[in-house]
C-alpha cells in the first residue's frame, strides 16, 4: 500500500495529485473534484508492466507502460496519437516524454527516505515544478509517470485551448 500526493505546476495553474496504490491497483485524481480526471492504472502481478487510463473514455490518455527497477518506458495516448515516453533513475529520476524536437525533459530529484519527489518538467522557463509527497512503498519511478503523465494533459489542453478547441 502507497500514496502520492502534491501538486505539477503552481498553486494558480497547476494540478493536485492525490493517487493510492492497492496491491495491483493505482487510482486516484488528477485536478479537483468537478474539473480533473479519474486515473485508473493496474501494475501486473510480475510488477514488470502499468497500464490504465488516465481520464474519461473520451477525453483521456491510455497509459501503457514497461516497468523495469529503476526505468519505465512506453506510450502515453494511443498507438497514432500519443507520445513515447522513457524515465530512469532511483534517486534522480530523468527521461523524456514525446520526440527529440517535441517533447519535454524530467528532472526529478527523490530524497533519501522516499517520501518527497521534487524537481521540474519541461525547461527552465516554460516548464511546471513538481513537489509530490511519497508515502508508504509507492514506487518512485511510478510517481514520476503520474507527474510526466499530468504535465502532458496540462500542456495539451493549453494547446487545445489556445487554438480554440476547447
Amino acid at each position: 500500500m502507497g500514496r502520492v500526493y502534491g501538486r505539477v505546476g503552481g498553486k494558480v495553474d497547476g494540478y493536485s495529485l492525490d493517487v493510492s496504490q492497492e496491491g495491483y491497483q493505482v487510482t486516484g485524481r488528477l485536478g479537483g473534484r468537478r474539473i480533473g480526471e479519474d486515473i485508473y492504472l493496474e501494475i501486473s502481478p510480475a510488477r514488470d508492466h502499468i497500464s490504465g487510463r488516465i481520464g474519461g473514455e473520451v477525453i483521456g490518455k491510455d497509459l501503457n507502460l514497461v516497468l523495469e527497477k529503476s526505468r519505465a518506458y512506453g506510450r502515453i495516448g494511443g498507438e497514432k496519437i500519443g507520445d513515447d515516453l522513457d524515465l530512469q533513475g532511483e534517486n534522480h529520476i530523468v527521461g523524456r516524454v514525446g520526440g527529440s524536437i517535441i517533447g519535454f525533459n524530467c528532472n526529478l530529484n527523490v530524497n533519501a527516505e522516499k517520501t518527497k519527489i521534487e524537481g521540474r518538467l519541461g525547461g527552465r522557463f516554460f516548464g511546471a515544478d513538481v513537489d509530490f509527497n511519497i508515502e508508504g512503498d509507492f514506487s518512485p519511478i511510478i510517481a514520476a509517470v503520474l507527474a510526466v503523465t499530468a504535465y502532458k494533459i496540462y500542456i495539451d489542453r493549453a494547446a487545445a485551448g489556445a487554438s480554440g478547441g476547447g
